[in-house]
């Protein structure tokens, strides 16, 4: 799945996972940090897309921090 076209899906989905990535993408960080809770609420809400989401982040060597 490119870039696009996961912005696409992540766009249809409740949670601003889109937003995520574009922030990534634009100042380009090494890293991101989420608080623990977000992520949690992203696994049980929505799995495939935190799925998607995640897999794009460590494909694109960014770590996540949770805090």
């Amino acid at each position: 799945m490119t870039t696009d076209e996961l912005l696409r899906a992540l766009r249809t989905s409740r949670a601003d996972l889109a937003g995520l990535i574009e922030t990534v993408m634009r100042d380009r960080l090494p890293y991101i940090v989420i608080p623990t809770q977000a992520v949690q609420a992203w696994r049980e809400e929505e799995p495939q897309r935190w799925a998607e989401t995640a897999g794009w982040l460590a494909a694109h060597n960014v770590a996540l921090v949770q805090v």
